[in-house]
């Protein structure tokens, strides 16, 4: 089976489409078994096809070229991880499993049977599976339970970036990973990574961090490098930083936001140490007669601290999620569920459950304003 993501235009949400028998059709119109409806994409547009154990395009009568992974493709063999461009269209190839396996099944077939005391040819020769990208709600809940288990088991901060990185790898694959600190002044040192070399930030992202942004990302010539922070502050805090190939779907990333808040609240309570160097220990004369007051815990912290109910943790991290994206966008809903990657009903069904407020009247206010 291969299993596509479609993107219509670059920003919005992804669609899954899982391609089952041994074709399937490309393009703009409803006869196709793959429609995607987007500019640049005509009536029939490409096939996909299985042969000799692998999936191939070709392009239809009329069709000069697309794109795959950024280069002119006429036409061959694709793999998991390929991204095809198709005027403004995505299609990323999430999985393909099964043309592994018809691979090992036609190399049985063309080989004479084995004795029973050998090991078969295909057995050694078929490569492993691209492990599916969840897609669900339910898996992306799954996923979150699993990572909040880590983050109240891990003991160091090292253990617990060991931990995510192994996880993150393990379930988002075939994307780089690196989990550390991050502060304003020092920038991100990884404590755990999975990145074949360790990536050069751009400046722009670590300006984008330092004026209080939570993801920052920036387009380069291996994929899309992306740094979550939460929340950012000079004292220093937790960051995941990725390397996505192909572009993670927005579920994806929104559950990275979601992680690395959880994170910074474990590495916090594990009194993980910024990277800055500690400041001279003033005079007792210098120093100020009042102590600023502690920042007060949000209910994230709270609940991550009092209890290991992971019900009651993912039900107050996703309410604290929405209550962002409402403020963000100033109340409006159609962009808050487009941010949230969730329908405008489900949306208004969350709102009504945790009792956030309507924040419009940020927009009624900055509208009095100007």
């Amino acid at each position: 089976m291969l299993t596509l993501e479609v993107r219509r235009r670059p920003g919005t949400g992804a669609e899954v489409h899982r391609v089952t028998g041994a074709s399937a059709t490309v393009g703009a119109s409803s006869g196709n078994e793959v429609v995607v409806r987007a500019r640049g994409v005509y009536g029939r547009h490409v096939r996909l096809f299985e042969r000799d154990g692998r999936y191939h395009l070709d392009l239809f009568k009329g069709i000069e070229t697309v794109q795959v992974n950024g280069r002119d493709f006429f036409g061959g063999a694709i793999a998991a991880g390929d991204r095809i461009t198709i005027g403004e269209a995505t299609i990323t190839v999430v999985d393909a499993a099964a043309a592994a396996r018809t691979a090992g099944e036609h190399e049985a077939e063309a080989s004479p049977p084995a004795p029973n005391n050998s090991i078969p040819v295909a057995a050694t020769s078929t490569p492993a599976a691209v492990a599916a990208l969840p897609v669900t709600e339910v898996e992306y809940r799954t996923l979150r339970t699993a990572a909040y288990r880590i983050c109240r088991a891990s003991g160091s901060p090292e253990d617990l970036a060991t931990e995510l990185t192994d996880f993150l790898d393990r379930e988002l694959p075939p994307s780089e990973w690196a989990v550390g600190e991050f502060s304003a002044t020092a920038g991100f040192r990884p404590l755990a990574s999975t990145f074949r070399e360790h990536p050069m930030l751009p400046p722009r992202m670590l300006q984008e961090l330092r004026s209080g942004e939570r993801l920052a990302r920036a387009e380069t010539v291996t994929g899309t490098l992306t740094l979550l922070v939460e929340p950012p502050s000079d004292a220093g805090c937790a960051g995941i930083l990725v390397r996505e190939s192909p572009r993670l779907a927005a579920r994806a990333v929104l559950f990275l936001e979601e992680l690395a808040q959880v994170a910074g609240i474990a590495f916090a309570g594990m009194g993980g140490e910024s990277s800055e160097p500690p400041a001279p220990r003033e005079a007792a004369a210098d120093l100020p007669t009042a102590l600023p007051a502690a920042p007060e815990p949000t209910a994230a912290e709270t609940v991550l601290r009092q209890t290991d109910d992971l019900k009651k943790i993912v039900e107050t991290v996703e309410r604290e999620v929405i209550d962002r994206a409402m403020r963000r966008v100033e109340g409006n809903q159609s962009r808050a569920a487009q941010i949230l990657n969730i329908s405008r009903g489900s949306l208004i069904a969350k709102l009504k459950e945790f009792a956030i407020p309507d924040y419009r009247y940020l927009r009624r206010e900055r509208g009095r304003r100007s």
